[in-house]
């Protein structure tokens, strides 16, 4: 766990160990979501949102048989419905 303090600017340092772990340089940019009223997550925002989502999600497919299967499943569902 790393320590940190609020300034009187509100702002906070990133202490050494977490910004080599994450790779954070000077103006990264960083997202802040708060969780509860005691805790907050800092994310380093993706140089491509569409990146950083593709593939999320992927098991869920798997669950369901994978993909080609669920999608003739479907396909098939149709072609009883369109008669």
């Amino acid at each position: 766990m790393a320590k940190t303090t609020l300034s009187s600017k509100y702002q906070i340092v990133v202490p050494k160990e977490v910004r080599r772990k994450l790779n954070l340089k000077s103006g990264t940019q960083v997202n802040v979501y708060p969780i509860d009223e005691n805790r907050a997550v800092i994310v380093k925002r993706p140089k491509s949102y569409a990146d950083a989502l593709r593939g999320l999600g992927k098991e869920v497919w798997q669950t369901l048989g994978g993909t080609e299967k669920y999608l003739k499943g479907e396909r098939a569902s149709w072609d009883k419905k369109s008669v």
